[in-house]
């Protein structure tokens, strides 16, 4: 699977249970952007941009708006995206390497996901 960088990719989680007024719970789809994320590994460089690692997560997500009063798990509205699943077999700056369909966690808590649309097509990862 192509690794992840700074460079693109979208995190995806379809169904992100947010309130929404007046006060009825509601599914959206819910998108993080890899171009968006923060803190990068930026001594180590995929495709010329820096490389993504578990430590490096998404600061806010998109598609959840009309829920305002927040998600049911998290309470939290555009919260931010984490990967929970990488390649603990290829390290960066001392953390597992995400890659395309890692696991996440979107809005906080509140969404499972997966990384759905790659960073970019150089850098594969093989491992476990």
């Amino acid at each position: 699977m192509p690794a992840n960088c700074q460079l693109g990719g979208i995190d995806y989680a379809a169904c992100d249970v947010c309130v929404t007024p007046p006060g009825v719970p509601i599914p959206y789809s819910n998108f993080a952007l890899g171009a968006t994320a923060v803190p990068n590994v930026l001594h180590i460089l995929f495709s010329a941009m820096p490389a993504h690692n578990m430590g490096t997560i998404v600061p806010f997500t998109l598609g959840d708006s009309p829920g305002v009063l927040g998600g049911v798990c998290s309470g939290t509205c555009m919260g931010p995206s984490r990967h929970i699943t990488g390649v603990v077999t290829f390290l960066l700056a001392g953390l597992p390497a995400t890659r395309l369909a890692s696991l996440t966690q979107q809005n906080l808590t509140n969404a499972p996901g997966i990384r759905t649309v790659p960073s970019q097509f150089t850098i594969w990862l093989l491992g476990l």
